[in-house]
């Protein structure tokens, strides 16, 4: 993965899950590719941080379907605006996806994952993000 320690404007991870293990991973994960990563237990606390401003990728992990919760859908929106959203479900089906994208998800990855694979996806969300 070439250019992966180059800085991105708005390069900072987020990572959203109540799962303290998930979020330990995947921030362990993405800090060893040299990019910068912060957790918080839900959308609200990230949404209450000041880190957002920063934030070019926002990684969810949903181990149930939230979407079905219109505030939280709503909540997942403003998380999403001007970032991109990649969900991280065990529920990697057709209506998950489309609830994802409705609430400005970017990409869905289905639990078993990879963790270079979901590395990648960050990167080339970071990457989307650029400007130019």
């Amino acid at each position: 993965m070439t250019g992966m320690k180059r800085g991105f404007p708005n390069s900072l991870v987020a990572i959203v899950s109540e799962d303290v293990q998930f979020r330990q991973s995947v921030k362990e994960r993405v800090e060893s590719a040299g990019l910068q990563a912060y957790t918080f237990p839900t959308l609200q606390a990230l949404l209450d941080a000041e880190e957002l401003q920063a934030c070019g990728c926002l990684v969810l992990h949903s181990e149930t379907n939230a979407l079905n919760d219109p505030a939280q859908r709503s909540r997942l929106r403003l998380a999403c605006t001007g970032r991109v959203g990649i969900l991280v479900t065990e529920q990697g089906n057709v209506r998950t996806a489309v609830q994802a994208l409705k609430a400005g998800i970017r990409d869905v990855v289905q639990k078993p994952y990879r963790d270079k694979a979901l590395l990648e996806r960050i990167v080339n969300a970071l990457e989307a993000n650029v400007p130019g």
